[in-house]
């Protein structure tokens, strides 16, 4: 994922919403340290900060059921996101 500078303060409170999002809106997700269920603040880039969402699901990965809870991570993402008031930062080059 990739955010603005300016939001630098918010982003270890954004990583914690987004793992805290995901894990209510997808009750597959493997929690339980059998698997990494990550989200982090990994880097500054030249025009962005990144961080990476690691999640792995209960879900065999093909078929709707996979779709869906695909779908329900990146709804939880976002409901983050606009939860700290952060908004995603386009690539510019």
């Amino acid at each position: 994922l990739r955010f603005h500078y300016k939001d630098v303060d918010k982003l270890g409170k954004v990583c914690e919403d987004i793992k805290s999002q995901i894990a209510k809106a997808c009750p597959e997700v493997i929690a339980d340290g059998t698997r990494p269920f990550r989200c982090h603040w990994v880097g500054y880039e030249e025009d962005h900060l990144a961080v990476l969402v690691e999640a792995h699901f209960r879900i065999r990965p093909v078929g709707t059921e996979y779709w869906v809870n695909r779908q329900k991570v990146l709804e939880a993402i976002n409901r983050a996101v606009v939860q700290n008031e952060l908004e995603f930062a386009l690539q510019t080059s």
